[in-house]
């Protein structure tokens, strides 16, 4: 079948895929050839999808019926057929897009991996689409936003087309809002005022689970996430939805504002916007209002890293990394540090991560990585106690 436009296969996870050949030798960037070819796939989205087909396994694991499944923004269907090959039964999944090359596409893919049955395409608008199954017996288990740029347009009705107790996968890719540098932007999409500091990959997760939250209130549903993570530009989390109005107040006990100092690296959490100034005589910036409580639940991570065993080709993988590192960082103060900050701070060059981290444990504080940076580490030491440690350093 003639698809109009260059085409390739490609292997990923169990699946083959007909995708869009692009002009490599154009010298146009790879991201604007991406975005400007008649169907969008994006290779550097495969963790992203390999965390989605371990998500979803654990999920399908704590269920007892076959589940329904929606993107609605399926692009070449790539997600859409890895789920139904790599996961659990699954019911029924819609798969939409306003794009008819693109359903073209997500249907030629659906065949090449012989699964003629239980794909649902449907051409229209994602909020259409969502709304369309927003009645009890339409919803979804599990309905995954990705959209290229912020999922803020779509949360509302995504929260509607989800069952109690469903999962919600939203992804943001508009890092320049939620990292600060347009703080209107942020404040418009999300409802809250982004921190432009070296943890602001942390914020834009919580700035993004605030807004769901938030949302999911409206409804009297909690929305609490499962696993969240930002890798290669854009972020991501997986949120179970509960049914309660008790439950999702106490999900909004858990917003708040971060106070951050630029200068001394000061950092704390607040019920209130207030700006004060720090210790060190600067004026501290505000941030939020954002979710201040735990990113991702450590026994859903585990339980995602068990079930590599039963995906060996995700084994060692970047996901893996990911989870890993994740897992590490529940029970830890908001925010992290950057360790070539202090290093600039005492006037030493450089120092090993190892041999940081060491230190900082053995002056006898908790200390973990991070996986937002590979220099990065959270700990139960505050910005002054750090700036001691490091001083051992100078010589």
């Amino acid at each position: 079948m003639s698809k109009g436009f260059p085409t390739k296969i490609i292997s990923e996870g169990k699946a083959k895929l007909i995708v869009p050949k692009l002009d490599t030798d154009s010298g146009e960037p790879i991201q604007h050839l991406r975005s400007e070819a008649p169907v969008f796939y994006n290779p550097v989205m495969k963790t992203n999808r390999d965390t989605a087909v371990l998500a979803l396994r654990v999920y399908q694991k704590q269920t007892d019926h076959p589940i329904t499944v929606c993107e609605p923004m399926t692009g070449s269907g790539v997600r859409g057929v890895r789920l139904l090959l790599e996961t659990h039964e699954i019911d029924n999944i819609v798969l939409g897009d306003l794009s008819p090359s693109a359903l073209r596409l997500a249907r030629e893919n659906a065949k090449l991996n012989n699964l003629y049955e239980g794909v649902n395409l449907r051409e229209l608008d994602a909020n259409l689409l969502l709304s369309l199954h927003s009645y009890p017996r339409g919803r979804f288990d599990y309905v995954d936003i990705d959209p290229y740029g912020t999922p803020a347009p779509f949360i509302d009705q995504a929260i509607a087309a989800t069952k109690n107790r469903g999962i919600i996968a939203l992804t943001a890719t508009d890092m320049a809002p939620l990292c600060g540098v347009n703080k209107r932007a942020c404040l418009r999409k999300y409802g809250g005022v982004p921190l432009n500091g070296e943890f602001c990959h942390e914020t834009a997760l919580r700035l993004m689970t605030g807004a769901m939250v938030r949302q999911a209130a409206i409804y009297e549903y909690a929305a609490t996430p499962l696993f969240s993570y930002y890798a290669d530009h854009y972020i991501r989390a997986y949120y179970r939805i509960r049914k309660g109005a008790r439950r999702a107040d106490k999900q909004l006990t858990q917003m708040g504002y971060i106070k951050y100092c630029p200068t001394c690296l000061h950092r704390e959490t607040s019920e209130n916007n207030m700006v004060t100034t720090c210790k060190c005589g600067e004026e501290m910036k505000v941030g939020g209002p954002l979710w201040l409580g735990e990113l991702s639940d450590p026994m859903y991570v585990d339980a995602m890293i068990d079930d590599l065993e039963n995906l060996t080709y995700l084994v060692d993988s970047k996901a893996e990394s990911i989870m890993n590192l994740v897992k590490g960082e529940h029970g830890y103060p908001v925010g992290f540090f950057i360790i070539d900050y202090f290093c600039k701070q005492v006037g030493v060059k450089s120092i090993a991560t190892d041999d940081a981290l060491d230190a900082i444990e053995n002056s006898g504080y908790r200390v973990t990585r991070v996986h937002y940076d590979p220099r990065g580490f959270k700990t139960t030491a505050t910005a002054s106690e750090l700036l001691e440690v490091f001083k051992q350093f100078k010589k």
